[in-house]
């Protein structure tokens, strides 16, 4: 496989639970906000099996974390990595922005739960993550995991100037129409942007976030406002 790196404890990225972070490398969209952008193309060649040796190393962890860029890129080996984490005892969690539906299917028996990005409202997507088609594969994986009675969230990161209140309204109402229960908003990070004009605008304000969560809580039923400094729910 090929990995950004091995972030050894967190208590943020799994809910409910204490996790290693695996990055995975390689990612078909471009978000101008993306702050993982050294993963788009880079990596450090590794087995699945020293993955596995170097993350259960950590005995104060009970889960571990999937992440990237976009770790379906390598769905394969992302197969074989899930397998192998549950058959040593660990919860697996994978995050994931839907551009792969079929292979997003091909994993959920092997995951406990799912986080998946909705950059923005689906008439801007393809623009904004400069990638064809993305708008209607990502309709399609969160359709996907509405009906699969796999535990997941949806998330959307509220970036000024891209993606704000009137959109956040819109893809909450995309979600209630599907059945999905969980939706976070995620506090835009301006350091290391893709886009180096993004760095010089200010990240919403935790209130702010909470102002907004408030204006989209009737359409879902589990609503969080991640940022930071923790989260909270509204």
């Amino acid at each position: 496989m090929l990995i950004g790196g091995i972030l050894d404890l967190s208590t943020i990225d799994f809910p409910g639970k204490l996790c290693s972070v695996i990055f995975l490398s390689g990612c078909p969209f471009r978000c101008p906000f993306c702050h993982n952008h050294e993963l788009l193309n880079k990596g450090t060649k590794a087995s699945v099996d020293d993955i596995v040796k170097k993350v259960s190393e950590n005995y104060l962890i009970d889960g571990v974390c999937i992440t990237g860029g976009e770790p379906l890129m390598q769905a394969e080996e992302l197969l074989e990595l899930c397998k192998k984490l549950k058959d040593v005892g660990f919860a697996v969690k994978l995050d994931t922005n839907g551009y792969y539906t079929k292979k997003l299917a091909s994993v959920l028996e092997k995951v406990d739960y799912v986080a998946i990005d909705v950059k923005t409202t689906f008439e801007k997507y393809d623009r904004l993550v400069k990638c064809k088609g993305a708008a209607e594969r990502v309709r399609k994986s969160v359709e996907l995991l509405a009906n699969s009675g796999i535990e997941f969230e949806a998330r959307t990161t509220v970036v000024p100037t891209l993606v704000e209140e009137k959109d956040i309204l819109k893809i909450a109402k995309f979600l209630s129409s599907v059945g999905v229960k969980k939706y976070v908003l995620q506090q835009f990070r301006n350091e290391n942007t893709l886009d180096k004009s993004l760095r010089k605008v200010k990240p919403p304000s935790k209130e702010r976030l909470v102002e907004i969560a408030e204006k989209v809580r009737d359409f879902v039923e589990c609503l969080r406002v991640r940022c930071e400094d923790g989260e909270v729910d509204v």
